[in-house]
């Protein structure tokens, strides 16, 4: 009954995941019949994660304010977490491979996802996964496709950041690999998917609205073989960039 509450008094939510759903169907099985023929392409993993990513936030009437990244090689990208809708966002305008919960594999279609994105889910109780999940990461990125990973390894609502996990420090300082700081901010904060806030309830409710708006801005990249150092340097960064946008 509840459900079809929120679906009588948010019909344009309710329209908008229908839409979701089918274009992250109809995206991933095109991504799959790719794969299965021609084999797996940094080419490929970009079109999948891209047009999934753009075709959401036109659907959900997401919009997006930002500068343009920095030309670099390999990198690993970091964005602070506000919400799922950050997902969307980085895949639309940075298509890589991204690192998520494990968890997130009961979700529809993101299984065969991350086998078409070249995306990792790591298992954070396992260390065996964890394991794994570094050795992935170094891969990826020495074979050309950069890597999308939130270092607060979980959403806040700010206004700035929570703590940073160190493991995907190491793993960019061991690897000599270059980290670019992103900073995400919604223009209503209330937008951000925090707490014990179910994603159906947070769906409706967010995305009834005609219109979200959200900042993007990318930093410079950041190359330091001290783990702590690069974790202090990112995180500043990023904090940097979330007060510049929240004080225009």
């Amino acid at each position: 009954m509840k459900i079809a509450r929120i679906i009588l008094f948010s019909p344009l939510a309710f329209i908008r995941l229908l839409l979701v759903l089918f274009m992250s169907a109809y995206v991933t099985i095109i991504g799959w019949f790719w794969l299965k023929t021609k084999g797996f392409s940094r080419r490929m993993q970009q079109w999948v994660a891209g047009t999934w990513g753009r075709t959401i936030l036109f659907i959900c009437g997401i919009k997006v304010d930002k500068n343009e990244i920095p030309k670099s090689g390999n990198y690993i990208l970091m964005p602070n977490h506000r919400s799922y809708i950050d997902i969307f966002i980085v895949a639309a305008m940075t298509p890589a491979a991204m690192v998520g919960k494990a968890e997130i594999a009961k979700w529809p279609f993101v299984a065969l996802g991350a086998r078409v994105t070249n995306s990792i889910l790591v298992d954070r109780k396992n260390q065996k996964s964890l394991l794994i999940t570094m050795k992935k990461i170094k891969e990826s990125v020495n074979s050309g496709i950069p890597v999308i990973l939130f270092p607060e390894g979980t959403t806040y609502k700010g206004p700035l950041t929570k703590k940073f996990k160190n493991g995907s420090f190491k793993i960019a300082a061991d690897g000599n690999i270059p980290v670019i700081p992103m900073a995400i901010d919604f223009n209503d904060v209330n937008d951000a998917w925090v707490d014990q806030d179910t994603f159906v309830g947070h769906f409706f409710r967010q995305l009834g609205k005609p219109l979200t708006r959200v900042t993007i801005r990318y930093g410079e990249p950041i190359l330091d073989n001290d783990h702590k150092q690069l974790q202090e340097k990112t995180k500043e960064q990023i904090e940097s960039m979330l007060k510049t946008i929240q004080s225009a």
